[in-house]
């Protein structure tokens, strides 16, 4: 026998970042509810408390900042917070040598001896030019193809490469997007860089969590089990033997999951195997807690061998770690199936531990304790020739009114966690008819 039906404006499924960034921005406009099945919010951007070290869920710099959609979102509501500009970003090459990355613009390159100046000069003038359409001409072009086409040489390749890595998430050049790289390397080029949230990403949560609790609430241990839809329409949710009524219903559960909740039967079959076929993106991070600093870098780094990122978030935000204590994350980026595979993710984790160590001896000696993570699902989608914007499933489900899908695997400009921001804002503005 169920139990009354409880009838609000909106109802959220999935409190990860996606869910409760628009459980926010649509508090300003009725009662939400946001149904989270854990007992955590944060979804894969989760943080976890120990021993007075903040640790973020894996590496998750912010792009852009205040010009970010994540930015203008915590503007809308009213609870901005503080975003910090790292320092430069430094690489880490594979020869034992460390040098400028060129991420920086015109004086970025200059000081690289990753990169040779004038090619390198030539090329991102090359792509600050591009229209629109020129980048959507190459939607479908690997990297690898590109690469080929345009002779490009060597030590530009390699620099590509390390940026298909770092913005795109994807360090697979036979099938990374051209024309999604160089739309974000041209968006970097236009905007700025990545920064970090002051205190970390507890901030973030915490200010949306505010936000929708002033006008609605967030429910843990609720796992939805069906989405209700009659005459092609969404009328609520079921979570055991309750039912939630709704007006409009927002899944930012991946996508690849949504026919777990949704009979697949009522929408376009396109659609559906779109949806479950989309490959997401996998990877291994390691989170050192020291006992004091090792090192003063307050800017990213990227590794070339493997292909990975580095920052230390406790030079950057002081308050993620204990007083005179250090906090350093590194990441690296695989396939789903290495990471299922155990023998072959170990092997990662050692290589990639193995190349910390080289560049920062010290950690050995400092360490107070080691989390690595093993993630099957970084982002929703891995930006490739395959699913990069144009193909991926947008926010609207045609079949159904009042039900709208976003998150980091639904359609939206950037890569990695940028498309779960563009997304949301997307569906928002969709949402309130903007």
């Amino acid at each position: 026998m169920f139990k009354i039906p409880v009838n609000f404006d909106y109802i959220v499924i999935g409190g990860g970042i996606a869910g409760l960034h628009i459980g926010a921005l649509l508090s300003l406009h009725g009662k939400v509810i946001v149904l989270e099945k854990t007992n955590n919010i944060g979804g894969r951007a989760k943080v976890v408390e120990k021993d007075g070290f903040k640790l973020d869920f894996g590496a998750h710099p912010i792009r852009f900042g205040y010009k970010s959609d994540l930015g203008e979102s915590l503007e809308e509501i009213g609870k901005p917070i503080e975003f910090i500009k790292p320092g430069k970003v430094l690489a880490f090459l594979d020869d034992g040598s460390i040098t400028t990355y060129p991420s920086g613009g015109i004086i970025a390159v200059l000081k690289s001896k990753l990169v040779p100046f004038f090619k390198t000069l030539k090329l991102m003038i090359k792509i600050k030019k591009m229209a629109e359409e020129d980048f959507v001409a190459l939607y479908d072009m690997s990297l690898e193809e590109w690469f080929n086409k345009e002779n490009i040489t060597p030590k530009i390749r390699k620099f590509l490469t390390m940026a298909s890595a770092t913005l795109q998430v994807n360090p697979f050049i036979e099938r990374s997007s051209t024309g999604e790289t160089l739309q974000n390397i041209r968006k970097f080029l236009d905007i700025g860089s990545v920064y970090y949230p002051r205190g970390g990403w507890g901030e973030i949560f915490s200010r949306f969590s505010e936000k929708i609790k002033e006008n609605g609430e967030i429910r843990l241990k609720s796992e939805v089990s069906e989405i209700i839809v009659k005459e092609g329409k969404t009328t609520g949710v079921k979570i055991g033997d309750e039912i939630i009524n709704g007006e409009k219903i927002i899944s930012t559960i991946p996508v690849q999951q949504f026919f777990t909740i949704l009979d697949e039967k009522l929408c376009d079959k396109d659609f559906v195997t779109r949806c479950q076929g989309l490959k997401c993106t996998a990877g291994i991070s390691i989170d050192f807690c020291l006992s004091k600093p090792i090192s003063d870098i307050d800017g990213g780094i990227m590794l070339e061998n493997p292909l990975g990122f580095v920052f230390i978030p406790s030079n950057i935000s002081p308050e993620v770690a204990p007083e005179g204590k250090s906090l350093m994350t590194f990441f690296t980026i695989t396939n789903v199936e290495d990471i299922k595979d155990k023998n072959k993710s170990n092997e990662i984790y050692q290589h990639l531990r193995s190349a910390i160590l080289r560049f920062f001896p010290e950690i050995e000696n400092n360490l107070e304790f080691e989390r690595p993570l093993f993630h099957d699902m970084i982002d929703g989608v891995e930006v490739n020739t395959e699913q990069h914007r144009l193909k991926r499933p947008g926010n609207e489900i045609k079949e159904i009114s009042n039900l709208f899908i976003t998150g980091d695997s639904v359609g939206g400009e950037g890569a990695g966690g940028d498309i779960g921001h563009t997304s949301v804002r997307n569906c928002y503005e969709i949402i309130i008819g903007k």
